[in-house]
């Protein structure tokens, strides 16, 4: 596919994808998520999964789209914008892994529903204490049976599978677990965003398939997921800058549009070049990986610590922006607040990924 041809078919899915979270993503059923311990919107993955979203960025031979990561780049910063929650980033991550994997039954089983849609993913690596999901688990493995724990993860509580990583020997391994089984308890509780469908997770001799092993290489998919994620951010920071932007145009304050005080107009390009940053390390990062650059985790790492600042500034001025209306229930900036700040802790701190930052870099001080 030429780069053209590639620029239109991203042009394509950002369309169709804006125009179907037009007509799902309303304020009053993003709302009504809210409300719910677990705030899963069926009716919108159903319409997701008809459209074929969670294929494409799975290889055209394992029966996806074959857009890679630029398309799901692309399908994210969609996502982000309509501050709705789909479990979209776990397919192409566990296909990945089912790929790359010795054992070939996992990925006879779950790649073709899981390419599908007719299954949905999780990625559970957090631990209950730990301020970064890449610390050495406590989760035990022994063969294929794993103990322990898993702090609450995005989707865990709809998801059919989870994309794990465990103690085994000494090294770390990463495990493929169906959730539908006797040694696996979900525990569900209200959050600061109930829209994503957050559980902890417990085994006890669950079953589960060994799929890649190491440090490296379970440190790459962790990586892979912070990109994409970092386009969800930089997606929902842009939505949050278009709505401070036009709140400061229509409100109007001693005789005149506030949009036109010196106070707001930095505001809003404090905002706007903090997304630019961020989206220069995204590009910069997804690049690297489709380039085959090596330091593509590090990059990756840049671009998900400049997404965490650029959305959470963001969410918080459009806040501020409007005012006293900015906080009620009834305007949207708070859904954006909610949002920033659970993209910002789902995959760990800034701090540990400053850490794996300097760590890919070459820095080894970084682990001291």
């Amino acid at each position: 596919m030429s780069s053209s041809d590639a620029e239109e078919a991203l042009c394509q899915i950002r369309d169709q994808v804006a125009r179907l979270q037009h007509r799902y993503a309303t304020p009053e059923r993003l709302k009504a998520l809210l409300d719910q311990t677990v705030g899963f919107d069926r009716a919108l993955w159903q319409a997701a999964v008809e459209q074929g979203q969670p294929a494409i960025a799975v290889p055209e031979h394992a029966g996806g789209m074959g857009m890679g990561w630029p398309g799901l780049a692309a399908l994210m910063e969609e996502v982000g914008k309509a501050v709705v929650s789909l479990p979209l980033i776990a397919t192409p991550v566990v296909a990945e892994a089912l790929l790359a994997s010795d054992d070939e039954a996992p990925a006879a089983r779950y790649l073709a529903p899981l390419v599908s849609g007719e299954l949905i993913a999780c990625v559970a690596f957090a631990e209950p204490g730990q301020t970064s999901p890449l610390q050495r688990p406590e989760l035990a493995c022994s063969g294929d049976t794993l103990n322990g724990s898993k702090a609450a993860a995005a989707f865990a509580a709809v998801a059919d599978l989870a994309l794990v990583h465990a103690d085994a020997d000494g090294a770390s391994q990463l495990m493929l677990v169906p959730l539908d089984q006797p040694g696996v308890t979900r525990r569900t509780q209200p959050g600061l965003d109930n829209a994503r469908a957050h559980a902890a997770l417990q085994f006890r001799d669950a079953k589960a398939y060994p799929l890649l092993r190491g440090d490296a290489a379970i440190g790459k998919i962790m990586a892979r997921v912070a990109l994409a994620t970092a386009f969800e951010q930089i997606g929902g920071a842009s939505a949050c800058l278009a709505c401070a932007r036009g709140y400061a145009l229509e409100r109007k304050a001693f005789g005149q549009p506030i949009g036109r005080f010196q106070a707001i107009k930095h505001k809003l390009v404090d905002m706007y070049w903090r997304i630019e940053i961020a989206r220069g390390c995204a590009l910069d990062a997804l690049d690297a990986l489709e380039g085959g650059n090596p330091l593509w985790p590090a990059l990756a790492a840049a671009a998900r610590l400049a997404a965490i600042e650029a959305y959470d500034f963001a969410a918080r001025e459009n806040i501020q922006t409007h005012g006293a209306m900015g906080v009620t229930w009834e305007a949207m900036p708070h859904h954006y607040y909610r949002r920033a700040r659970c993209l910002a802790l789902e995959l760990g701190s800034t701090q540990a990924w400053r850490e794996y930052l300097l760590a890919e870099a070459g820095f080894d001080a970084a682990a001291a």
